[in-house]
């Protein structure tokens, strides 16, 4: 194992990357792509998975955590790297060490302070990593959301690593996108990007950049991949779906993937809402910033030779992409179409336009039933009809774009049915099972009872309370029409009952008597004319 300079005010007994005292290191594909930008002598701070580490130039690496066993584990992992220099304490000593090319801080500043050194606050911490950064270097920031829709879904998970963070009680931070592109600006950097980041800060598998999610003309394209992305979770890519420091453990249940932290919403739902309401850069779990020093122009004609060779260097080309998604296991970047627009790195175009599921909706909402069966068929018919219908992106030009895997179109519809359901639209449909009745709007023969057919998406509080309500006064209504019932049904039988006895006491009557004698004769009569008949009727 190779040495461990320590810095002062190392914890001999705490660990960030093992998480067993929180959430773990900030980890993911996505991430690894933005370290692109990183070049020269590079300093990360915070606790960073090892593979980070590994996309990064290890010719001339710091690394600085606060947990002696992290620090003895990267050391033994990059002993026959000679460049690589592992530190352990706390930032504060940072101040006395040689300017850097670029500083990673992807996890944030809250993790860096430790127990047995002086407890900066965010303000502090911030303007020492900027101090230690050379003039032309980048400073590649992490920045959690304390109002994310991570925070929203769910109640904030307790950790023994939240000992020192005040979070939104530190009057040094900056709150907001807005405010931290100021405090960035206001230190002399210049924003060279801005992503925001989804699910969860610590392991995210989007990154979006926010003049790409503030695109009003993309709502559908989000609302797709980051309704999915809310939904799965999974962002670490290893399977254990945490997405985020355990807070979510998902179990497979009848209606597919089921978070087993209770959530206090449908994660895409609300995600789908925040960007229609243009507000999901503001709502999003995190924020990444890149940001590049500049030295002031009358600094510059002092720099040496040296030094401003180095700040004449291009490096626009290492620029990360405007989006980086994580799908299916494979990373898929967005970047700008120098014709206007987006597109993906193969070329692709990114699809403008709504979801079906947002068109249906509104068509629901209008009451325009044949809408909403043109709607139904035309996806049912085509190549997406396997596909959810909030995966499912309309252009204005009318072309149909599917951006999920294809499965079953019962799952599909049974989907649908469910969202229809948890958005409150239960009520605009005819009594019966949705499911159903959209397959035959589609065009499709119903099969399986939509009883048995997965495909929903987990919800949250929020939707348990509408199904709750929903069935309470499904069933209010049934005890009301029972009531009905019992009631007309007794008021039938007593009128049954009063015509019994109005008949039992009119037979027992002298006329109901004389009556029934006088029939009795004619009968007698008639029976006696018939056999006078026969008698008389010749015989052959």
């Amino acid at each position: 194992m190779s040495e461990v300079h320590l810095f002062g005010g190392e914890m001999l007994g705490w660990s960030d990357l093992d998480a067993a005292h929180g959430p773990g290191p900030v980890r993911g594909p996505g991430l690894t792509a933005l370290l692109t930008v990183a070049s020269g002598r590079t300093l990360v701070v915070g606790p960073h998975d090892p593979q980070l580490l590994d996309a990064l130039p290890l010719t001339d690496l710091t690394v600085l955590v606060r947990g002696l066993p992290d620090a003895e584990a990267l050391a033994d992992r990059y002993a026959e790297r000679s460049g690589v220099r592992v530190c352990c304490g706390g930032p504060e000593k940072l101040a006395g060490t040689p300017p850097y090319d670029t500083v990673v801080a992807l996890d944030g500043l809250d993790r860096l302070g430790s127990v047995e050194g002086a407890q900066l606050p965010w303000g502090e911490t911030f303007d020492l990593l900027v101090s230690v950064l050379r003039p032309g270097g980048r400073l590649l920031l992490g920045a959690e959301n304390p109002l994310g829709l991570h925070r929203l879904l769910t109640s904030p998970p307790s950790a023994d690593s939240d000992w020192a963070a005040l979070g939104e009680y530190d009057h040094t931070r900056p709150a907001g996108p807005a405010r931290l592109r100021a405090r960035l600006t206001a230190s002399g950097l210049r924003i060279g990007g801005a992503w925001a980041v989804f699910p969860s800060p610590v392991a995210p598998t989007a990154l979006v950049n926010t003049e790409l999610l503030a695109d009003p003309d993309l709502t559908g394209f989000l609302h797709a991949v980051l309704g999915d992305q809310a939904v799965d979770g999974d962002g670490d890519g290893d399977g254990d779906g945490d997405g985020g420091g355990g807070t979510r453990d998902p179990a497979t249940g009848r209606d597919g993937r089921v978070p087993a932290a209770p959530l206090l919403a449908d994660p895409a739902r609300l995600t789908g809402s925040a960007v229609r309401n243009g507000i999901a850069v503001e709502l999003a779990p995190a924020w990444v910033l890149l940001g590049e020093r500049l030295p002031d122009p009358p600094t510059l004609a002092d720099q040496p030779a040296a030094a401003r060779a180095h700040l004449g260097v291009d490096r626009t080309g290492a620029l990360p992409p405007a989006t980086l998604l994580v799908r299916d296991g494979r990373l898929r970047e967005v970047g700008r179409d120098p014709a206007g627009g987006w597109r993906f790195a193969d070329g692709e175009t990114v699809p403008s336009g709504r979801t079906v599921e947002d068109l249906v909706v509104a068509a629901t909402l209008r009451r325009d039933l044949p809408a909403v069966r043109a709607l139904l068929t035309t996806w049912q018919r085509g190549a997406a009809a396997g596909m959810p219908a909030d995966a499912v992106v309309v252009t204005p030009a009318g072309t149909w774009h599917g951006l999920a895997e294809s499965t079953e179109p019962m799952l599909a519809l049974r989907r649908l049915a469910s969202r229809l359901i948890d958005a409150g639209l239960a009520d605009l449909w005819p009594a019966g099972e949705l499911a159903a009745m959209l397959t035959t709007m589609s065009g499709r023969e119903p099969g399986t009872s939509v009883d048995h057919v997965a495909g929903a998406a987990a919800g949250g509080w929020r939707e348990l309370l509408l199904d709750r309500d929903r069935l309470a006064r499904e069933l209010s209504e049934a005890r009301a029409l029972q009531d009905w019932y019992e009631r007309t049904l007794t008021e039938r039988d007593g009128e049954l009952k009063r015509l019994r006895r109005i008949v039992s006491l009119l037979h027992g009557t002298p006329t109901a008597r004389a009556g029934r004698l006088l029939l009795a004769g004619a009968r007698t009569a008639r029976r006696t004319a018939r056999s006078a008949v026969r008698r008389l009727r010749p015989t052959d």
